[in-house]
């Protein structure tokens, strides 16, 4: 393992935090928001994906419906009760189908074979 001078770690630092992260926001200016607008953030993001696979028809949530299309964001009570997984919107609630499902229509939206989407 390479030990970096203070110089190198300042430039790889810097390098990193210039990554694009999500639309609108580099990786440093993402990790910098409050914890609780980087869960907002990441709803934003996951709300095309819950759009094109149909989720607001059956939303709680009147806005998502009016629409045809994910506008919803998880309340206060919702994050803090540990049953829903916070960077995605309220449709997805705590199941994992609907998660892996969110995930796999990004990829697909994004043009990604399933194996860049999985990292290879």
């Amino acid at each position: 393992m390479k030990i970096r001078t203070p110089e190198e770690q300042q430039r790889y630092e810097a390098e990193r935090d210039a990554e694009p992260y999500l639309p609108g926001f580099t990786w440093g200016e993402f990790h910098r928001l409050p914890q609780r607008r980087q869960e907002r953030e990441s709803q934003k993001f996951f709300q095309f994906a819950t759009s094109s696979l149909g989720y607001w028809k059956t939303c709680s949530l009147s806005p998502c419906r009016r629409a045809k299309a994910c506008r919803g964001f998880l309340s206060e009570a919702q994050a803090a009760s540990g049953s829903y997984q916070t960077n995605f919107p309220p449709c997805i609630r705590e199941g994992a189908y609907r998660q892996e499902a969110t995930l796999k229509e990004m990829a697909r939206l994004y043009g990604l074979t399933d194996e860049e989407a999985n990292g290879g």
